[in-house]
């Protein structure tokens, strides 16, 4: 590591979470505070004022991107 260039975005803490995670919609489910309550409904002015999306828990295992949604029929490996 220490030979490498040092970027500007090196410790952008919240570009590292973007890219890795994606989307921390679902974290608004779990707010302690209660004041984003009911987000996982559509019609929830919050989540509309957030384009919020795959809140319900019918919508957890919905690809983001259908393109690059895993095949169904790949199988899984075992050990």
């Amino acid at each position: 590591m220490a030979g490498l260039p040092e970027g500007r975005a090196d410790f952008d803490r919240d570009a590292y979470s973007d890219v890795l995670f994606q989307d921390h919609d679902v974290l608004t489910l779990f707010d302690n505070a209660h004041a984003l309550d009911g987000t996982e409904q559509p019609d929830n002015e919050i989540r509309q004022s957030m384009a919020v999306v795959n809140l319900a828990p019918h919508d957890w295992f919905d690809a983001f991107d259908p393109e690059q949604a895993r095949d169904p029929d790949r199988g899984f490996r075992h050990p």
